[in-house]
């Protein structure tokens, strides 16, 4: 199950949005890149750290990139349940000239309860960030545009809600065994290639 966000399109015509949007799905210089960057196969995560099935996630997408060396983890940050989302996302981003964005990225999924600013504020001071520093880029305006940007694109798209997943041109859909599907979808990727551009 996941969080249900408007929006809908149809297969045929949502493989045909992620080929026309494929420079700012998978090459966006706004998105954080964790793995390979230079892997042969990319798999694009939108998620939202209050999602329980975005932290459910968590673990298997790190697994997939500590075993295949060769996987792009392209991450998008979509906030989409509510303000606690929003500030989370902005602190993590804020994260990222400071380099421990996937860290907090992971701290943030492994802690339990909801996520919230104050707890995120907590973490970065744990993981050694420059306070002063994050807290000023949180607002900035380039942060605004990131999540603006990541929301219209998920609209183009037809993500319907969170966690949404691409495993090289092709969604993800849901299941059991994140895991075992994300690395057969690469695999077959690697295998067959994408239908379009990934």
């Amino acid at each position: 199950m996941a969080y249900e966000v408007t929006g809908h399109l149809r297969s045929a015509q949502q493989e045909q949005e992620i080929a026309a949007h494929a420079a700012d799905i998978y090459r966006s210089p706004t998105s954080f890149v964790a793995g390979n960057p230079e892997g042969d196969v990319s798999v694009v995560a939108f998620l939202d750290y209050n999602c329980p099935f975005c932290r459910q996630g968590a673990p298997d997408l790190a697994k997939l990139i500590a075993t295949d060396g060769k996987v792009r983890l392209v991450l998008k940050e979509l906030p989409v349940l509510g303000k606690d989302s929003e500030d989370v996302a902005r602190i993590a981003l804020a994260s990222i000239p400071q380099g421990k964005y996937f860290e907090l990225h992971q701290r943030l999924f492994a802690e339990p309860g909801r996520a919230t600013k104050a707890k995120a504020l907590r973490i970065a001071s744990e993981l050694g960030l420059d306070m002063g520093r994050l807290e000023a880029g949180m607002d900035d305006p380039a942060i605004t545009a990131i999540l603006l940007e990541n929301t219209k694109l998920a609209k183009d798209i037809g993500v319907r809600g969170v966690p949404f997943y691409l495993v090289g041109d092709r969604v993800l859909g849901e299941g059991k065994d994140l895991y075992g599907r994300l690395a057969q979808g690469v695999a077959d990727i690697r295998a067959h290639g994408c239908r379009n551009t990934c």
